[in-house]
């Protein structure tokens, strides 16, 4: 039987494992600190595709209470190694059925565009579902157009992959589900991959 798009990504971070996530570390997202400055302490964040527990142990530092979930085991195992604080889970974004208005924000970073473009609008309902009025969703997506499969460094050869999306396509299914966008930037890769420019987001319920 053929695999999904969705397991054969989750076999290539598992096989990657700790030294992906070691690579990854040396790059912080520029808005976790001003994002976990709009939440109160003991305010929950949701860490979507958590990894190893990098931007969820950052979190939990500012006084923020963390679910982290991945769809990776080997990525969770690790997290709950080096943030015992946090909680963290084995799970599907496009399956999470938390009740409504559970978390103040949800942190989603690279993550959405692993989905297949016509799975992008669910994922939002989920997120906005779940959120509470006014909490805010973070996400990032690489700006260009169609699907593919890539190989790069940060991958060791192995394919990952990818939607791209537009400003304008980004902005009206957020908008289509009800979020207002809050801030929007494009920045170019951290890691100076060429021809690589990043959508950065916030959306708030």
């Amino acid at each position: 039987m053929q695999k999904t798009i969705y397991e054969r990504t989750t076999e290539v971070y598992n096989k990657l494992g700790k030294k992906y996530l070691e690579k990854s570390k040396k790059v912080t997202p520029p808005e976790r600190l001003p994002f976990s400055k709009l939440f109160a302490k003991g305010s929950y964040v949701l860490d979507v595709g958590c990894g190893g527990g990098r931007d969820s142990s950052f979190f939990i530092k500012k006084g923020l209470n963390v679910l982290g979930i991945d769809t990776s085991s080997v990525f969770i195992n690790l997290a709950k190694k080096e943030v015992p604080k946090a909680t963290f889970k084995c799970a599907d974004l496009l399956k999470l059925n938390f009740p409504k208005n559970t978390f103040d924000g949800i942190w989603a970073q690279a993550v959405l565009l692993h989905l297949k473009r016509k799975d992008v609008p669910r994922a939002l309902k989920i997120f906005y579902k779940i959120l509470k009025p006014n909490g805010v969703l973070h996400i990032t997506l690489r700006e260009g157009k169609g699907e593919a499969y890539v190989k790069d460094k940060l991958s060791e050869g192995n394919e990952r992959f990818y939607t791209y999306f537009s400003r304008s396509e980004i902005k009206k299914l957020l908008q289509k589900q009800g979020f207002k966008i809050i801030y929007f930037i494009v920045l170019p890769d951290e890691l100076k991959r060429p021809d690589i420019s990043w959508m950065r987001i916030w959306a708030r319920k």
